[in-house]
């Protein structure tokens, strides 16, 4: 076995109960997102490299260390997605989706994405996005409310429980040049003694800095000027707001000065969400508002608001009771067993099916105690056994069983 071909470091396979509990989540997620008014949106998984490396940022490590391109065929470059605004952008300005009278657009998407970074718990190379983008000539007060909001309830919902939502707002792009400015003059004396990262984010973006996992490099972060004090009072305003409303409708949150998130188009409000009792594995997910980033590749100066959720690490932070929970929405509403094995009971299965029941069947190969056990792992409802004495109905929730013959059991069913 010594030329076995193994699944690639930093994926995963999906099978089983895993691949229904994705599954499970999606249409949780993508249903939540449609409450909000949004609609999925499928773009393709890999693009000309110029859209993330533009569009992310420079100083972003999604373009210094982590794209996954592809070997150049033709004339462009190409590069797996590593996320999915920056695609969702140019589709909606590709097809002209933003000439639309019914503003602001509200996209929702679910699918793989893929960087080239250091797998460990809750990171991965290729793994799972949800995740929506409002996109309207000015990002208002209630689109951001609504991104933020629907972030947190799509979270609750998929894990069952509360959600810690951390809260920064980075302003306007001059309120950021005038606090990079003071980041670089905080940590200019300091960088020798710290991480090569933040000695090559120090020159491209010192705002990257704070983001910083080092430890050491942490405790010089909690001494730098702080972004609220470089904000404009037009900046001011517009968080003042926000944090109101979150108070009015009562929504916990925490305000962390030194939360920038990854991207450099971020403007504005950012947030991120966490598992209170799943704090190791980092952010959930997180978003924030942005501009500039359609006027990037060639489009109106648009605004944008919008986060992704990590599935991978929304499955990491499941509970057993609300994994069972979740698994219980994909039930098996008729498994047969057939203990004559001839395959003549396929005609009931057949005849069910095309009514819109979900049927499935036992191996052979299993005794009787063993397929009941299976129906239960499966969550079936009823139970079609076939033996010698003929056909009996089981109800898998009362346990009672009825012998019936064919047409008595199609007709229970079907109704």
């Amino acid at each position: 076995m010594g030329n076995e071909i193994k699944r690639p470091r930093g994926t995963l396979d999906y099978f089983g109960k895993d691949e229904e509990l994705k599954n499970a989540l999606r249409n949780i997620l993508l249903s939540e997102a449609s409450l909000y008014g949004a609609d999925e949106m499928s773009v393709p998984m890999f693009e000309e490299s110029r859209l993330f490396h533009r569009t992310a940022g420079e100083s972003s490590d999604i373009v210094t260390k982590e794209t996954f391109d592809l070997e150049k065929k033709g004339d462009k470059n190409y590069t797996l997605r590593p996320e999915f605004t920056a695609s969702i952008n140019r589709a909606i300005l590709e097809n002209k989706l933003y000439t639309s009278p019914d503003l602001p657009l509200r996209v929702s998407y679910f699918g793989p994405v893929f960087r080239y970074d250091r797998p460990q718990a809750g990171r991965l190379r290729e793994f799972h996005q949800f995740g929506i983008e409002f996109v309207d000539n000015v990002i208002d007060i209630a689109s951001t409310l609504d991104a933020l909001l629907l972030s947190l309830r799509a979270c609750q919902k998929a894990l069952g429980k509360d959600i810690l939502i951390k809260l920064n707002f980075l302003g306007s792009f001059a309120s950021r040049e005038n606090y990079k400015k003071a980041l670089y003059e905080y940590f200019k004396p300091k960088i020798d003694s710290m991480c090569d990262d933040c000695k090559r984010r120090l020159e491209l973006n010192p705002l990257r800095i704070l983001d910083c996992k080092v430890e050491a490099d942490q405790e010089i972060c909690k001494n730098a000027p702080k972004i609220v004090d470089y904000l404009t009072q037009e900046d001011k305003t517009e968080f003042d707001k926000i944090i109101a409303v979150l108070d009015e409708i009562g929504t916990s949150y925490q305000i962390d000065d030194g939360l920038v998130r990854g991207l450099d188009y971020y403007t504005g409000l950012v947030w991120e969400l966490y598992d209170e009792s799943n704090t190791s594995i980092g952010a959930i997910g997180g978003g924030g508002k942005y501009s500039n980033l359609m006027k990037q590749i060639g489009g109106p100066d648009f605004e944008g608001i919008g986060f992704s959720l990590g599935v991978e690490r929304l499955m990491l932070c499941l509970s057993e009771g609300q994994k069972q929970k979740l698994l219980k929405t994909k039930v098996t509403d008729v498994f047969i067993i057939d203990m004559i094995k001839d395959g003549k009971i396929l005609r009931i299965a057949e005849k069910l099916r095309s009514s819109g029941l979900k049927v499935t069947l036992a191996s052979y190969s299993k005794g009787l105690g063993g397929a009941f056990k299976m129906a239960d792992r499966l969550f079936a409802k009823y139970v079609i056994l076939n033996d010698q004495d003929g056909l009996k109905l089981k109800n898998m929730q009362t346990r009672e069983q009825i012998d019936m013959n064919e047409e008595e059991i199609f007709n229970l069913l079907k109704r």
